[in-house]
């Protein structure tokens, strides 16, 4: 066979496996993108970005979550679930998001946020004031 017919056969499977990853990619981005969208609420939510390594997640930010009552708190592996991480630009641990009840990433809070903080960004996202920060 023709040496140009095999770089062309070889370019050609290499395109389709570059295609098929990115599918499966883009699929499980939008399954891990539900924990967002599927699970509508009446109410404000946070979700708390943490990893099995990460200490201040222990012993600062999980304590200041337990203080807030009555909020739905969706805890998220940042390592297992990269591209869900990597859509809020989640690069320190631990990261919280207030997100409003549509879904809408309204506050973001890289690093610890204490429990004072998280209810001032909750009751502004409740009376329709939050815009989205981050600090």
């Amino acid at each position: 066979m023709n040496p140009q017919l095999w770089a062309v056969a070889v370019a050609g499977v290499v395109v389709l496996a570059a295609a098929i990853l990115e599918l499966i990619r883009s699929t499980r981005a939008r399954r891990a993108a539900l924990i967002c969208e599927g699970a509508p609420s009446t109410e404000p939510y946070i979700l708390y970005f943490t990893g099995d390594g990460c200490t201040v997640c222990r012993t600062h930010q999980e304590p200041a979550l337990a203080k807030l009552s009555g909020v739905r708190i969706d805890k998220v592996d940042a390592i297992a679930q990269r591209d869900l991480a990597e859509s809020f630009h989640v690069y320190t641990l631990p990261t919280t998001v207030v997100m409003c009840t549509n879904g809408k990433a309204l506050y973001v809070n890289y690093g610890y946020a204490s429990a004072r903080k998280l209810e001032g960004q909750l009751a502004d996202a409740r009376s329709g004031l939050g815009a989205t920060a981050t600090a």
